[in-house]
């Protein structure tokens, strides 16, 4: 069937929509005609792929994403150096998609573990432990496999040198004395509210600062389930952080007995 005026014209105006707010609630009215219209669907699917984007539906939201390669919405280094000022070196930004990663691998469980996530969430003091025990894995197996590396396109000793040793475990407050992590610099609890401020800006997470607590919301779980599982990148990335993790720990445990 063509495509009349008010498919297109609503089309557009849905796609525009979901250029603003990337994700929209299907309650909205035009996100329930993109459900139910096939051609509005095509108008808005069409302008999404011609710029690199791609649109997909759950039962509940209708969400816009940058596709992996080629796609003119794709933030690069210097666009993400710009909008998120933490992020002051490549060596930064390395380490913030590497935080993001192993809190992804920490949340990304079966439905009825997600239950307990979605309530709970993830403290910063767990995240910035699961971290500094995934460079460590990183690090000794580098110096047992010198591919690893380059195997993973890691800048290992770069980032754990960042982690590990530029960056003190937290800092209080010069104001109050308070644990601050919005305000204060150079440690690992404020550099995690810095990496994650692309997925609270995208509305996917709840940055709990004051209670140190990162609280993973049901739009995330619509994300993972609907693209990155689709990705081999991503699942053997995932993998990788479990078993470097459960390495480590084993290491740990080693040394204590």
């Amino acid at each position: 069937m063509p495509i009349n005026q008010e498919q297109l014209e609503d089309g557009a105006a849905l796609f525009f929509q979901l250029l603003d707010k990337q994700i929209l609630s299907i309650s909205e009215p035009l996100a329930d005609k993109y459900r139910s219209d096939s051609e509005l669907r095509s108008v808005v699917n069409t302008m999404a792929a011609e710029g690199g984007l791609q649109v997909f539906q759950t039962p509940q939201h209708i969400h816009l994403v940058s596709r992996a390669r080629g796609s003119n919405f794709a933030n690069s280094y210097t666009q993400m150096k710009e909008k998120y000022k933490g992020l002051k070196r490549k060596k930064h930004f390395y380490l913030a998609n590497i935080i993001i990663s192993i809190f992804l691998a920490e949340v990304d469980k079966e439905s009825h573990v997600r239950i307990r996530w979605e309530e709970e969430g993830i403290t910063y003091y767990r995240l910035a432990d699961l971290v500094s025990s995934t460079l460590k894995a990183w690090q000794e197996r580098k110096k047992e496999d010198e591919k690893f590396s380059q195997q993973w396109s890691l800048a290992i000793d770069e980032v754990a040198k960042l982690w590990l040793t530029e960056f003190s475990e937290f800092k209080l407050s010069q104001k109050d004395d308070s644990l601050d992590v919005s305000r204060t610099k150079n440690n690992r609890l404020s550099f995690i509210n810095t990496a994650l401020k692309p997925l609270k800006d995208q509305g996917l997470i709840i940055d709990n600062s004051d209670e140190l607590k990162i609280i993973p919301k049901p739009v995330l779980y619509e994300r993972l389930d609907e693209l990155y599982h689709n990705q081999k990148r991503y699942r053997q990335f995932m993998e990788l952080i479990e078993a470097s993790r459960k390495s480590q720990e084993e290491r740990e445990d080693a040394e204590t007995q």
